[in-house]
């Protein structure tokens, strides 16, 4: 059997424990924090912004150590960066413990996550490219499904916050143990081939495939140029989009649906189901990645996603509370594997890690402003419609300028 879906497979399931379960869980314990240490909304939700903040910022770091020391060795480390952060939130007791902390839980994330797990399946994969993306990050929306209501039933049932992130702790351990024992980086480790294909005999019957539908690049660009082209930064402000209203949801979810009289459980429950629509998203635009250009999917998922935020501005019912979940955990998933699977397609797999590094330095940067807006517009209006009308508005302008992208035209020759 082809390595690389022993490869996929592992990675999967580092996503799905190390980083579904903190970043999710992490949401769904924050009105518990709250009301235990006396915090405000905004006091709390900075720690959310600083980790998603810091995630973005460590990301070109985690390029250059991938690069150096290689995937494994990296997501080894973080690993155990991660599960001692959690530890240390079990025992934190003051507002400046909790930012220091979650700042080592980001370092150990950042190690342990997409740059190096999307960089490595860019390695393995490039005719299924779009199929393995979109497997490998639906294992993040399967880890919110099962950790959302997972770690709330936790808390709700021991009445103490604190044993979720010793919950988390374990998954991240987990996490880093599986990247040891099976991630390998590239095809020759393990003496095979990118899609488990010789090159020669893909040659040889290259006359008979039928032509793609789909742009791939037939050169690596180089960073520095790829980053001077527009479409990199029109998909870098549509995926920026997508994560500042995702995130803005996710920290703020829970406690607007509660003041809509919503029950804990169910507001838990709804952002699980975004998590489990969000997997099936990318699952769905895995898929047709390979058949359909990325750019339409990047634009279908914008325009279902602020749909789905202005539903929860009126989510009141059980009913509307569903609804919204499933509309943005679908879109939320196809923006979300569409971007880096065009940064792929547009500028190939050689130089991948450090463009995903700068694409999600800006999404995160862009992004991480979604729970600390938010938190600020409640405490200074009482609501969330303000902010939730205008993520709408916005969103609206990459989902329609996506459409208008062309792929960028190469100004270096390099053999891929």
């Amino acid at each position: 059997m082809f390595y690389g879906w022993i490869i996929l497979a592992a990675l999967s399931s580092v996503y799905f424990f190390a980083v579904g379960t903190v970043v999710y869980g992490f949401s769904v314990i924050i009105p518990e924090m709250i009301k235990d240490m006396g915090w405000s909304r905004s006091e709390a939700s900075l720690g959310f912004s600083i980790l998603v903040l810091l995630l973005g910022l460590l990301g070109p770091v985690a390029a250059i150590l991938l690069h150096r020391f290689g995937a494994r060795k990296i997501m080894g480390a973080g690993g155990l960066i991660a599960t001692a952060g959690t530890i240390g939130c079990f025992y934190m007791n003051s507002l400046l413990q909790y930012y220091l902390i979650i700042g080592s839980i980001a370092v150990g994330v950042a190690l342990l996550g997409v740059v190096a797990c999307t960089h490595t399946l860019t390695n393995w994969f490039a005719r299924k490219r779009a199929l393995a993306l979109g497997i490998f990050m639906s294992m993040g929306g399967l880890g919110a499904f099962f950790a959302a209501p997972v770690i709330s039933y936790l808390v709700q049932t021991t009445g103490n916050w604190r044993h979720a992130w010793l919950a988390m702790a374990a998954a991240s351990l987990l996490g880093g143990i599986i990247a040891v024992i099976f991630v390998r980086d590239n095809p020759e480790d393990k003496g095979t081939f990118v899609d488990g294909i010789d090159p020669a005999l893909a040659a040889a019957n290259s006359t008979a495939a039928a032509p793609s539908r789909v742009h791939q690049t037939t050169v690596s660009w180089e960073v520095k140029d790829a980053v001077r082209t527009l479409p990199f930064w029109i998909t870098v402000f549509g995926a920026a989009a997508a994560v500042f209203g995702f995130l803005a949801v996710n920290s703020q979810g829970v406690l607007h649906l509660r003041d809509l009289g919503i029950s804990p459980i169910t507001a838990a429950s709804a952002i699980g189901i975004i998590g489990l629509l969000g997997a099936g998203g990318r699952l769905f635009t895995g898929f047709l990645g390979d058949r359909i250009d990325p750019r339409y999917l990047l634009s279908a998922g914008l325009i279902l996603e602020l749909v789905a935020i202005i539903m929860l501005i009126y989510a009141d019912t059980v009913v509307m509370t569903y609804a919204f979940a499933v509309i943005l955990g679908a879109g939320n998933g196809m923006a979300i594997v569409a971007s880096p699977a065009l940064v792929a397609n547009y500028y190939g797999s050689k130089n991948y890690a450090g463009l995903i590094a700068i694409h999600g330095l800006m999404v995160i940067v862009i992004g991480a402003a979604g729970p600390v807006v938010a938190s600020h517009v409640f405490e200074l209006t009482g609501s969330y419609t303000p902010v939730f009308l205008s993520f709408a508005v916005v969103a609206l302008i990459p989902a329609l300028i996506t459409l208008w992208m062309r792929p960028p035209v190469a100004v270096v020759k390099a053999v891929l």
